[in-house]
């Protein structure tokens, strides 16, 4: 007997995991570092580790977040981007 994945509701969770549009587009040009880059309490980012959100990806129906850093540019879906990055305000 085969069991059958509902994907409709794996879909259905997918959707609410990822970047809309709108959402992807209003963040480019913010400042973003990484949560693992945090500096101690009272000292600043080095400028180094401070990126900035370029662009909008997107990649099999999914739209990802393009950050340029110092030294090299990543991708990030919303999940991940939630998990690792934070915007400076």
């Amino acid at each position: 007997m085969k069991t059958q994945l509902n994907t409709k509701k794996i879909k259905n969770i997918n959707i609410m995991n990822t970047f809309n549009l709108e959402e992807a587009v209003s963040l480019i040009y913010r400042l973003a570092v990484l949560k693992q880059d945090a500096p101690e309490p009272g000292k600043k980012y080095s400028i180094t580790q401070i990126g900035h959100i370029c662009g909008v990806l997107t990649l099999n129906d999914q739209i990802e977040i393009v950050i340029k850093f110092h030294d090299e540019m990543r991708q990030f879906t919303k999940e991940e981007f939630q998990n690792q990055v934070t915007i400076l305000d």
